[in-house]
């Protein structure tokens, strides 16, 4: 009933436009009408009759520029021409469009494209690869396969990319240039040597790493061995195409005492030879200074509320009488807090100058508690409060039957029961602290 509604108030629109000779708009308008109800007769009839005019108009546009001599205007009209009547037979409206029109189009055409086909060959020649790649693409718009057009827009392209992926090589950019052979090979495979240029800068940026035993200074060797397999584990896994984690079966011998110290430089003669027998570029070394377990006790703390009862009354002739009741009662609240503390330190050190490339202090605290409450009765109708004696009342006696209290005793008598155990802290901060040494390490960029 909408698309109809709408189908009829355009078509009453494009007879008023009819009428006042503006044949284009009253078109407009039909086309309009019919796209929402394509069983509008009248709006088909005024469609075909109006779009047919105009289509004369624009073929008559295309055909003065074509005599003018002016091609670039005749193509692009006799173009517009042929996506209008595109546009209306898509309705099912059919309009003339005589044949002779596309001889001339196709003449003019010619003409066009070999003028912009020449003046982008030269423009690659000259090395304006930009303004080559805009003709090109637009020659392509008007002839997918003209002559070698799509072969010279490839070079149009990535002949710039390309070069500046040389350029990047020359200042030893090895990280950029990869980045640069990357974007053509994802598109070009075959594109002169980018293959191999991209290999090479690969290789050069690479950075291999030999990581060194961890030290503990905490009392804690497991500890600092968990930290360093997961640490070894996530470099592995690295998606960082410029890092590389050697075996660590070529390396087990290497400890930190007889290579360097956390706190001063490693010693260059030490460096270059550690890189050279391992063929490595960089050295990892990490330390646990301290780890803190607080394992806590369940806490226990009997707690003093009261157990709602619903009373109703009933008496012959009135409405019920609804009234509650509360009894003094105990319930139980538990609480219990576990924690870890642990303070780790880094660095990746260069194999061939034993500079440090990257380095961090890492301090976390993980913690877990619990707090809820148990009750024997039903939970459903105990509230807080307080009491001084559960034999008798007292002007002290507080019940908390309210929203927010209900709430807040819900939440205790619902609240988790298990707390995490020290094993599981110790896993989520050996996590933390691997995740956070790997990525550092990832974002590190020597070019930056």
């Amino acid at each position: 009933m909408l698309a109809g509604c709408a189908s009829k108030r355009y078509a009453k629109k494009g007879a008023e436009f009819e009428k006042t000779g503006y044949y284009e708009k009253a078109a407009e308008m039909y086309l309009a009408s019919v796209k929402r109800n394509p069983k509008n007769v009248e709006a088909t009839i005024g469609l075909k009759r109006n779009a047919q005019l105009t289509l004369d108009k624009k073929l008559g546009v295309f055909l003065n520029h074509y005599n003018a001599d002016e091609p670039k205007e005749a193509v692009y009209k006799y173009i517009e021409s042929k996506d209008y009547y595109n546009t209306v037979l898509s309705t099912g409206v059919e309009l003339v469009f005589p044949s002779h029109y596309k001889d001339y189009y196709d003449e003019v055409k010619k003409i066009y494209l070999e003028s912009r086909y020449n003046e982008a060959y030269l423009l690659l020649v000259d090395e304006e690869f930009v303004r080559a790649e805009t003709i090109l693409n637009e020659i392509l718009f008007i002839e997918p396969y003209y002559q070698d057009a799509a072969v010279l827009l490839k070079t149009a392209h990535y002949e710039p990319i390309y070069r500046k992926g040389k350029e990047f090589m020359l200042i030893q950019k090895y990280r950029s240039a990869y980045y640069a052979f990357k974007k053509i090979l994802d598109k070009l495979p075959n594109y002169k040597d980018t293959k191999e240029l991209s290999e090479k800068a690969l290789n050069q940026a690479l950075i291999t790493i030999a990581l060194v035993d961890f030290a503990d200074k905490s009392r804690q060797p497991l500890f600092s061995y968990t930290i360093q397999s997961k640490v070894e584990q996530r470099l592995i896994e690295s998606k960082s195409p410029f890092i590389k984690l050697i075996d660590r079966s070529n390396t087990e011998h290497i400890k930190n005492e007889q290579l360097l110290s956390l706190e001063g430089n490693v010693d260059s003669d030490v460096s270059a030879k550690a890189g050279k027998m391992y063929g490595v570029k960089a050295l990892l070394t990490g330390q646990v200074d301290r780890v803190a377990f607080n394992q806590g006790k369940l806490e226990k703390k009997q707690m003093k509320g009261y157990l709602k009862e619903k009373v109703v009354e009933k008496k012959e002739g009135e409405p019920e009488k609804i009234t509650y009741r509360y009894h003094k009662t105990y319930y139980n609240e538990f609480s219990q807090s576990n924690s870890i503390y642990c303070t780790f330190q880094y660095k990746l050190i260069s194999a061939e100058t034993g500079e440090v490339m990257v380095s961090d202090v890492i301090t976390l605290s993980i913690d877990d508690q619990i707090n809820y409450a148990t009750f024997d009765g039903d939970i459903k109708n105990l509230v807080m409060g307080s009491w001084s004696h559960k034999d008798k009342d007292s002007s002290t006696d507080s019940i908390k039957d309210n929203v927010n209290d209900n709430k807040e005793l819900a939440s205790l008598l619902n609240g988790r029961k298990q707390i995490k155990t020290m094993d599981e802290l110790s896993q989520e901060i050996t996590n933390k602290i691997a995740d956070n040494v790997a990525l550092k390490i990832n974002l590190y960029d020597p070019e930056k």
